[in-house]
């Protein structure tokens, strides 16, 4: 029950989030991978987690608020949850600016051209990384690596990451 409630609350691992999706029309599939700086506290974990999921979240619950604001009229309960959709964003982005900011990101692109796969990015480097914390995360929840360790190596894939990245698709 707790691993449940901590994923609810703060996301899938401690260390950071990896979101796979389509870039554009004549891209494949992007990967981007989000390494958290080792240290961060739970509440720190929880307001970048919130960050990540309102887009979606902030939406279903502005839907929610659309049908509880049904009675006031069309005009005033579209611009309330609009406004509440905007305040999600802001908030989330002040509360958030500095854990991002310290935040390693590795993002991938993959395009298929004439029947084959092009890769835009450090592909080796983010495989190595994912699979470490990958292989780090079954460890943790399996209860095989103390906190210590958990954390050293978190911060062993986090010190391999460049702190800026260039777009992956810069020089093409």
């Amino acid at each position: 029950m707790n691993e449940f409630l901590r994923r609810l609350t703060e996301g899938r691992a401690p260390w950071g989030t990896l979101d796979v999706s389509p870039a554009s029309r004549g891209l494949w599939q992007r990967v981007r991978l989000t390494v958290y700086p080792p240290g961060i506290t739970h509440g720190e974990r929880r307001a970048l987690h919130v960050a990540h999921i309102w887009p979606v979240a902030g939406g279903i619950l502005c839907l929610f608020g659309l049908v509880a604001l049904s009675g006031a009229g069309p005009v005033l309960s579209l611009a309330a949850v609009l406004a509440a959709y905007g305040a999600g964003f802001a908030v989330t982005a002040r509360l958030t600016r500095d854990l991002r900011g310290r935040s390693r990101v590795l993002t991938v692109a993959s395009e298929y051209v004439g029947g084959e796969v092009r890769e835009f990015g450090d592909v080796h480097l983010l495989r190595t990384s994912v699979g470490r914390l990958t292989e780090l995360e079954n460890r943790r929840r399996s209860g095989d690596v103390t906190a210590v360790t958990y954390e050293a190596e978190w911060a062993a894939v986090y010190d391999a990451l460049p702190a800026k990245t260039a777009p992956a698709l810069q020089d093409h």
